[in-house]
Parts: structure tokens; sequence; C-alpha cells
């Protein structure tokens, strides 16, 4: 009996200390992740404002400069992280790592962090959503043009669709430092026109871009037949060629971005 009143206090203490081993990990892993997740909101953030900076510094003055746009930028990134590690601070107290009181300013600081953290899980499904969009126009013009079976609208971009189609939600579109309707939508034409052969994409041009209006068409023929471009959509690098600079080249020509911007594929 005594052997047995041992191994079972043995056991107790293990299980005791496996239960606090795995606890701390726990912690220390969530102070990670949310660590991770900070610096991700800052950049963010930073992001957001060195593209619409100009915007937002002139509802201050008539005159914005660029080195305010960077102050400004930087300022909001340090704000960012100054609300996050407060939070983080908070959420040591929750799980009994220092002892504090829960006040106002900590679940202010909270509430601040969640809604940082759901804008930036809203810009990640939407950027993952537009990479397999884009992805999507390839294996399409596969099953239109070489008999491949019929694809389905990828999840995360019906997700993306449900979160713009939605009232409540659609303004996101405008705080999103990633999101350019008109780049996205040359990129779902350069990953089906890159799918094809030269007939073929010919084809596809004289029957579905020349209707687009959009200055000197011809150039989609150039994107089509580009090496560089061709072997991106080959080797599946969709994220690479959306943010092509020959992409950019071309939406930069007169009113070419305009004319992308709303079109429907």
């Amino acid at each position: 009996m005594e052997f047995d009143s041992q191994t079972s206090l043995l056991i107790a203490l293990s299980a005791v200390l496996i239960f606090v081993v795995v606890f701390s990990a726990i912690k220390g892993l969530l102070r990670m992740i949310l660590l991770a997740v900070a610096v991700c909101c800052a950049i963010v953030v930073w992001m957001f404002v060195q593209s619409k900076g100009f915007t937002l510094l002139s509802c201050i003055t008539s005159t914005p400069q660029p080195w305010m746009v960077q102050a400004l930028a930087w300022t909001a990134a340090i704000f960012v992280l100054v609300i996050f590690f407060h939070g983080l601070s908070w959420f040591s107290m929750l799980f009994g790592i220092k002892s504090g009181k829960a006040g106002v300013c900590n679940v202010l600081t909270t509430t601040l962090m969640c809604i940082l953290m759901l804008w930036v899980s809203t810009i990640a499904v939407s950027y993952y959503g537009t990479i397999s969009r884009v992805s999507y126009y390839h294996d399409l013009a596969e099953s239109h043009y070489h008999g491949a079976p019929e694809p389905t609208v990828p999840l995360f971009t019906q997700g993306k669709q449900i979160i713009r189609n939605a009232k409540a939600l659609a303004w996101l579109e405008s705080i999103d430092p990633l999101e350019s309707p008109a780049q996205s939508n040359l990129a779902c034409l350069v990953a089906y026109g890159c799918s094809l052969s030269e007939p073929e994409f010919t084809r596809f041009y004289n029957e579905r871009l020349t209707q687009l209006k959009v200055p000197h068409s011809t150039r989609f023929l150039e994107l089509f037949a580009d090496a560089g471009l061709r072997k991106l959509v080959a080797e599946g690098r969709f994220v690479s060629l959306l943010e092509n600079e020959r992409l950019n080249t071309f939406l930069q020509f007169s009113d070419t971005a305009s004319k992308l911007q709303n079109i429907n594929l």
C-alpha cells in the first residue's frame, strides 16, 4: 500500500507539473502570437498612411509635404505598437502573470487591439482572395481552351466578395492599403492570356479585350507574349505576377487604370 500511495502521489505531482509547463508554454505562445500580430498591424498601418497620407493631411493643411506623410506614418505605427504593448500588459494580468486592476484604459486598449487585429485579418483575407482569384483565371483558361475541368471559385475569393458586397463592411475597401481593383483585374487577364498559345490569346484578345476600350489595347498582346510573365503563370507564382512591375507600368499609361477599375470579367 505504501508503494501505491507513493506512486499515486508521484503521478499527481507529475500531472501538476505537466499542467504548469503546458499552461506556461501556451501563455508564452499566445504572447508571441500577439507580439507578431502587433508588428503586422503596425506595418499595415504604416503602409496605409504611406498610401493615403496626402489625402489625410489635406484635412489639416492645403500643402502637405512628403516629410509630413513620413512623420504621420511612423507616428501611427508607433502608436499601434504602444496600444498592443499596453494590451499585452492587460493580457498578462488576466493570466495572472502580474497583479493589477482592470481599468477603463485597459479595456479600451484591448478593444482597440481587437479592432486592429480584425482589420488586419480582413486585409489578409482580401489579399489572399485576390491571389486565389488570379490563380482561378489561370485554371479557367485551361478549362476553356485545353479541356481541363471547370474550376470552382476559391473559398477566400468568395469570402472577399462577401465582405465587399456587405454594405456594413464595404468601407473596408477604402482603408485597405493592398487593395487595387485595376491591378487585380489586369493580373487576372494576364494569368488567363499567359496560359494560352499565341493563336489562342490573340483570339481571346479580339473577342473580349478590344471591347474594354483600353488605350493602345494591343499592349495586352505584348503582356501575354512576355516570356517572364508566362513563366510566372506556368510556375504558379501569382503573388509575383500581381506585383510585377510590367503590370504597374501598363496601368500607368493614360487612363488605363480607370478603364480596368470596374470591369466585369
